[in-house]
């Protein structure tokens, strides 16, 4: 055996075989191994973002998560840029910032047509919070009376929204009352009088136990002179579902 076979081989050299020569290493250069480029997590997190940001037209909560995603996005797009080549993963972080832009605008734009489409022809829409509850009652001495500008109300057809209280059945519900917001339904809050309405559903119908945020749609009527547990605002409920928006 030579004294070139007994060598040590060269870090880079590769054993190889002929049939003329036997064994012997070659110098084949600089290993594949060391070609490696690591690959960003900033551009992964851009699009796993992104792609969780489709949740922009299911609600407003999507949306926020979309309005993240371009922000990681264009993060990721600057720090994978700024690498000069030694990162990869450009092609994620574009992908992710553009679908995140996209759900965004979706997101919002779904938002204003179910807002515009929700409510019932021949209803008028009424923001609970703002133009009932914020109004509370007007007192003569130990008279209640309705706000000035929650009377017009009374006996119209109207749209609103709020929350379920608790109730003991989830379907089949004649009658349940509704709240303005969710801070007293789930959060063991006290509500006022002017916080809350009774709700029956009308001609025989029933309505199913929402935790979210719902819309009512009836007419609104008025027990002035109710006793301490009884309900002031009433509902002649015609139709009872989970809100398509939070507007």
């Amino acid at each position: 055996m030579t004294r070139e076979l007994m060598a040590e081989p060269k870090v880079h050299d590769t054993l190889v075989r002929s049939e003329s020569e036997g064994f012997g290493w070659v110098d084949e250069g600089p290993s594949a191994d060391f070609d490696y480029t690591p690959v960003s997590p900033w551009g992964m997190v851009a699009l796993a973002i992104g792609l969780t940001g489709l949740s922009a037209f299911l609600g407003v909560y999507g949306i926020g998560i979309a309005f993240v995603g371009i922000v990681v996005g264009l993060a990721a797009i600057v720090r994978v840029g700024c690498a000069q080549g030694m990162v990869r993963g450009m092609a994620a972080a574009v992908a992710g910032f553009v679908v995140s832009a996209a759900c965004f605008g979706g997101g919002i734009a779904n938002q204003i047509y179910q807002y515009r489409h929700e409510c019932p022809e021949g209803y008028l829409r009424v923001n609970f919070p703002e133009e009932i509850s914020a109004r509370q009652f007007v007192y003569y001495g130990t008279q209640r009376r309705l706000h000035e500008d929650v009377a017009p109300f009374i006996g119209q057809k109207i749209f609103l929204k709020g929350f379920m209280w608790t109730t003991q059945k989830d379907t089949g519900l004649e009658r349940f009352i509704l709240l303005k917001d969710n801070g007293e339904c789930c959060f063991g809050g006290s509500p006022q009088p002017y916080d809350m309405m009774q709700v029956d559903m009308a001609d025989e119908a029933t309505a199913d136990g929402h935790t979210g945020m719902i819309s009512v749609a009836g007419i609104l009527r008025a027990n002035i002179a109710a006793g301490q547990d009884e309900a002031v605002y009433l509902m002649e409920a015609h139709s009872v579902e989970p809100s398509k928006t939070r507007f």
